[in-house]
């Protein structure tokens, strides 16, 4: 693991140290440079790495390679120059917090189901995969116990055991590890072997938030945020579920309710549209007569309308051709059922003289057109024939 001896583990709230250049060689990131010490930490167990400035040199990131830490920097600094680090203080104490949160709800689905913390990473969110099934509730469940660890402000313990102490200690590793390894205990929460940086005390975490659950692989991928970042995203939805309280003139508290209400209105109302506008399709069918080509140009009729119309315009040739367009937003949509005809060839026309573009096979051809309406009859007739009927 990586050397506990670093600055980062001494006092992992040293914002600003000194140190020496010992080597700086440019690479495909930028400027390499290894200094005598650092706060720096780089990138590991799952913990991005820090960012910040050496002197006036901005580090974009940091990286450990065969025990040597690398400060990836945007330009050289010349071997035994002495410099002054300053850490990104706030993106260092975000993922502070959120490391520490993810190690409370990990370790508090382990002790409650036994499940593994199999793959974890912190980007914009944590997620979080577990090798077992777990329910929304239960997710919640376990939300609510990891707060209750917050409140109780609890003292973040590291210590090195050796080799002979760990044969006794129950603690979560995601491999076999060997020589010094460092442990995170967090008393009514986990204990597990960890590299990355934490709070002191749970208390400082202030929040932790599960945002999503889904299945993944053999078991479930969680996603959660915690401490400021848990608190803008609250603040977020909060003003989200206000907008939507307003507009919906309900409770906040409501909304949920009102808006499903809402939609099964709306539901009911597109299924009384929908039978209208089979009525009037019915009737408009009626004064149609029986022609080898069936063409037909309409206004707010919906894709299932008009594909039911599109079937019994067919049924009204002798074994032709039909034809529907809709007008939508500036464009016809448009639907082509044949008995008799190869589509294939008919659906590339008709993109080419109506500024259109779509497909299908030799039977059915969809899509859609930018034309004026007198176009399209004009159109379809020179592809299907004079007697082509609207």
């Amino acid at each position: 693991m990586t050397d506990m001896s670093a600055l980062y583990y001494k006092d992992p709230y040293m914002k600003e140290f000194d140190a020496r250049v010992i080597s700086c060689t440019q690479g495909k990131k930028g400027y390499e440079i290894v200094l005598s010490d650092t706060a720096f930490y780089p990138e590991g167990g799952g913990q991005p790495a820090d960012h910040g400035f050496l002197n006036d040199v901005k580090v974009t990131d940091v990286h450990e390679k065969n025990d040597v830490i690398i400060h990836y920097c945007e330009k050289t600094i010349e071997p035994g120059t002495p410099v002054h680090g300053v850490i990104d203080w706030e993106r260092r104490f975000d993922l502070m917090q959120n490391h520490s949160g993810e190690h409370i709800l990990s370790g508090i689905i382990h002790r409650t189901f036994g499940y593994d913390n199999v793959g974890f990473h912190m980007g914009d969110v944590i997620t979080i995969d577990f090798n077992g099934p777990l329910t929304w509730e239960q997710l919640k469940e376990c939300e609510r116990k990891a707060n209750e660890v917050i409140q109780k402000n609890e003292e973040i313990i590291f210590t090195y055991p050796d080799e002979e102490e760990r044969k006794t200690l129950e603690y979560r590793s995601k491999k076999e590890l060997s020589g010094t390894v460092r442990i995170c205990e967090i008393p009514s929460a986990d204990i597990c072997a960890c590299c990355g940086t934490h709070v002191r005390r749970t208390g400082e975490i202030g929040l932790i938030k599960a945002l999503s659950l889904e299945k993944h692989k053999n078991g479930v991928r969680c996603e959660m945020v915690s401490g400021m970042r848990a608190v803008h995203y609250m603040e977020e939805v909060f003003d989200n579920n206000r907008e939507i309280s307003f507009a919906l003139s309900a409770p906040l508290r409501e909304t949920s309710a009102y808006l499903k209400r809402l939609l099964e209105e709306q539901s009911a109302l597109q299924r009384k549209i929908h039978d209208m506008t089979a009525g009037l399709l019915k009737q408009r069918l009626e004064q149609k007569e029986i022609s080898h080509v069936q063409i037909d140009i309409l206004e707010n009729v919906d894709k299932l309308s008009m594909r039911n119309y599109c079937n019994d315009l067919l049924a009204k040739t002798d074994n032709g051709t039909a034809a529907v367009f809709v007008k939508d937003s500036g464009r016809y949509n448009y639907l082509v059922i044949s008995k008799d005809t190869d589509l294939r060839p008919v659906s590339k026309q008709i993109n080419a003289a109506l500024n259109g573009k779509g497909g299908g096979n030799s039977e059915m051809i969809q899509g859609s057109v930018s034309c004026e309406e007198g176009q399209i009859l004009s159109c379809m007739q020179s592809l299907l024939g004079k007697e082509a009927q609207s």
